[in-house]
């Protein structure tokens, strides 16, 4: 017997009940438009023993709950700050494609208006938000090695 594939881009409806059931993971990301969630290996691996079983078993969980939905082999994860684009200079835009038409540059009046890498004019600049590449003040997990010392919160 052959095993069907379900299509994970046909949604279905839940009832009132199953979705109260399934807003934790909802409500814990707050109102982000994230779509995946990263978590530092180094800060993992620094955790008791106790909580890395815990953790290992829900993403097993996870994994297998969702073998049947076709996923991308890798990911691209850079760190860096979110920076709204009217936080960026002209070199920052041009270097993440996007591009800014000030009329002030030319001694004219009117708007200042931004584009995306496609061309497209991005409505409210001020609160579109990117991510500016820096640094990661997470040091690498280097095989194991790194540890950091975790603070758990008395209360």
């Amino acid at each position: 017997m052959s095993k069907a594939l379900i299509d994970p881009t046909v949604h279905t409806q839940t009832t009132q009940s199953e979705t109260i059931k399934t807003k934790a993971v909802h409500t814990w990301f707050e109102l982000s438009y994230a779509n995946y969630l990263v978590l530092p290996r180094t800060l993992m691996q620094s955790m008791p023993d106790e909580w890395q079983h815990r953790m290992v078993t829900c993403l097993e969980e996870l994994h297998d709950a969702f073998a049947h939905v076709p996923q991308a082999e890798g990911y691209e994860v850079i760190a860096g700050e979110v920076l709204t684009l009217m936080d960026l200079s002209d070199g920052q835009l041009r270097h993440l494609g996007y591009s800014r038409v000030d009329p002030a540059d030319d001694d004219l009046d009117g708007d200042t208006f931004y584009y995306d890498p496609d061309g497209n004019e991005v409505n409210h600049p001020d609160c579109y938000r990117v991510v500016w590449p820096s640094g990661d003040p997470v040091p690498h997990y280097d095989r194991g090695r790194t540890y950091i010392e975790p603070r758990f919160l008395k209360g």
